[in-house]
């Protein structure tokens, strides 16, 4: 019974995983007192949340329908209810929305010469781009199955599946880089020469050696946007991480970085290993992070500061998921417009104002708006890319 209890409390705290979900779910069709004890705990649960009323038996029958959702893989929008009321909370009850993030297959790899790397604002319609040393730039779908290969017919990259695996250059000893932009509304997969897996974020760019020169002191890679690295190990080389801000110092680890542009912070979020951050201007601004760490870098201040994170907030978008914790819908809206590269305008301040805890499965756009407008009421229109929300 006392683990029943927890997880009920887990469930209301939205902190329950799925295996937990299950077991909960069996043990409340075992009795009808098992459902009545559910109740009586949604009750108390409410009590302790100031002007928060919340009917336990809606509670229950919204429990088991996101059960029934998930065993029937339907796609359904999951509901909000208000969490906690401090300016105006709001929370998400973890729903299951099955519904897959789908790319489309359309035009066969093609190359063209430029002389300037350029950045994912002038990607074509939704391409990937990769810019290699000499200018040439090659643009491909995630789906596609060509390999890349230069102008010579010299192969660069094996596709895999939803992964491009870089192929050594072993002509000379000299470095040529190569540059992978990836557009909006896109996730990639890079195998590095090393054997380090590198997830790539939409709008992000990574630009990286085609092969590791074991001459050279650290294995460098430069990143604008957001990627996780699953770094192969070597002691004798280091893996680097440098943004414009940061500099991430691995031997071998899992860990994630987060440095778009227009951002205010960069954030490191180690899963496995260790590493050393550092502040590109300050060498002795120096901050080292064990697992389920977080690095927060301030742009405005400079200064590096970390907390104790739930690492699966911050990297959940590799599984096309998207994870939400006492997160305004004002800073919200960025991740929509790279999830699903669209312009957002909100005009509701109410709306903007609002906090919001949940996790979605990455479906269109419309969807998750729905459910946002079933807690804050608000209307929207959606006319190409661009989606204006009322006041």
């Amino acid at each position: 019974m006392k683990k029943h209890l927890q997880l009920i409390e887990e469930y209301l705290k939205n902190t329950i995983s799925p295996e937990d979900r299950e077991i909960l779910k069996s043990w409340l069709e075992e009795d009808e007192e098992h459902k009545d004890i559910f109740k009586e705990k949604v009750t108390a649960w409410s009590a302790t949340k100031e002007e928060i009323s919340v009917d336990p038996k809606k509670a229950y029958d919204r429990f088991v329908t996101k059960i029934q959702e998930k065993d029937s893989e339907k796609a359904k929008v999951i509901s909000l209810r208000p969490w906690r009321k401090v300016a105006q909370y709001a929370a998400v009850l973890a729903g299951i929305l099955v519904v897959g993030y789908f790319i489309t297959k359309t035009n066969p790899v093609y190359t063209e010469n430029e002389n300037t790397i350029v950045s994912t604002e002038s990607l074509p319609e939704d391409k990937i781009k990769i810019v290699q040393e000499d200018g040439t730039v090659i643009y491909m779908d995630v789906d596609d199955q060509s390999d890349i290969v230069t102008a010579d017919g010299t192969v660069i990259g094996t596709k895999e599946q939803d992964q491009l695996i870089v192929t050594a250059d072993n002509k000379d000893n000299k470095v040529g880089y190569l540059e992978i932009s990836i557009p909006k509304g896109k996730i990639f997969q890079l195998s590095l020469h090393d054997g380090t897996k590198v997830w790539l974020n939409a709008a992000s760019t990574l630009k990286f050696p085609q092969q590791f020169n074991a001459s050279e002191k650290n294995r460098t890679v430069y990143l604008d946007g957001e990627a996780f690295f699953d770094v192969t190990t070597n002691k004798e080389q280091p893996f680097i991480v440098q943004t414009k801000e940061i500099q991430v110092e691995v031997l071998g680890t899992q860990f994630n970085v987060s440095s778009y542009a227009d951002d205010t912070t960069v954030r490191t979020t180690l899963v496995e290993g260790s590493v050393a951050v550092n502040d590109s201007e300050n060498q002795s601004n120096l901050l080292k992070l064990i697992p389920s760490y977080q690095a927060i870098y301030s742009k405005d201040q400079k200064i590096i500061n970390k907390q104790k994170v739930n690492t699966e907030l911050f990297t959940s978008w590799m599984y096309r998921k998207m994870i939400i914790q006492d997160e305004s819908f004002a800073s919200i809206i960025k991740r929509l417009e790279r999830t699903y590269d669209v312009e957002i305008v909100s005009n509701n301040q109410k709306l903007n104002d609002t906090q919001f805890t949940g996790e979605f499965d990455i479906e269109n756009v419309r969807q998750i708006l729905n459910v946002f407008s079933e807690t804050i009421n608000f209307t929207y229109k959606i006319e190409n890319k661009r989606i204006v929300i009322a006041p």
